[in-house]
């Protein structure tokens, strides 16, 4: 708990030197890559607890099937009669072959683009997140940064995009740059071959690598801005809330 503790207080530290940082022009490329450190190092806990869930599932599966050879040998001995020696090795063998199967299938589920630009809001960040984490790997270092800061920006927007309903406009916008520009973005730098991605589209011009980089660096802000509307939206009506309040009890508490 103390190292926790520890652990939360260099991270307001960091974030308080970065927002002081960012006032001095000099400095401000300091500031945006303690921001960026803090931002992958959310990404990865993220990616850590998705392969904990996952492996849970996966060891709640397996003991059911454990149990549920024991009770049905148990039931078969109880109700039919005792089973052979020759019987029972099967039965071990058949739950163990299950038990190998359930530990390797399923594998990580990799989501499709179509449902992404489908996907109601509630579920959108987190499918968009999961998606984007099976597409690191294919993607530069160069854009490391990038693709952690819009794991930053998703998880911010999930509790805000919980109560959003399915058709709300801001809702469709998402859908269509998570479900679709930042896919096709990301497809068509996989299309491009390996040895092509160094290398600038026009004389003078950005790499395809950069490219990519800048590409997602304009889907952060962009999320970055939603964040900030939907924040907007949540502060106003608090801010009224709080001024009935006072007009309605009095300052000093009396009605």
């Amino acid at each position: 708990m103390k190292m926790r503790r520890r652990f939360e207080d260099v991270e307001d530290t960091l974030e308080w030197a970065s927002g002081h940082l960012d006032r001095m022009p000099l400095l401000a490329p300091l500031a945006q890559g303690i921001r960026d450190g803090r931002a992958g190092r959310d990404a990865q806990r993220r990616r850590r607890e998705r392969r904990t869930k996952r492996i849970a599932r996966k060891a709640r599966r397996i003991a059911l099937t454990i149990v549920a050879a024991i009770v049905g040998t148990i039931v078969w001995g109880l109700a039919i009669g005792p089973i052979g020696v020759g019987t029972l090795l099967l039965l071990i063998l058949a739950t163990v072959a299950v038990c190998v199967a359930l530990g390797i299938f399923p594998g990580e589920e990799t989501i499709a683009p179509v449902k992404l630009a489908t996907a109601r809001p509630a579920v959108l960040p987190a499918q968009v997140d999961a998606w984007l984490d099976a597409k690191r790997r294919a993607l530069p270092a160069l854009a490391a940064p990038k693709v952690d800061a819009i794991s930053a920006q998703l998880a911010a927007l999930a509790p805000q995009l919980a109560k959003v309903p399915a058709g709300d406009p801001e809702a469709l916008e998402l859908n269509r740059l998570l479900g679709k520009h930042l896919p096709d973005l990301v497809d068509r730098f996989e299309q491009v071959p390996p040895a092509q991605r160094k290398q600038p589209l026009a004389p003078g011009g950005p790499t395809v690598e950069r490219q990519l980089v800048d590409g997602l660096g304009l889907i952060e802000a962009e999320l970055a801005r939603v964040n900030e509307r939907m924040a907007a939206s949540d502060r106003d009506a608090f801010a009224v809330q709080g001024k009935f309040l006072e007009s309605r009890y009095g300052k000093d508490g009396t009605i």
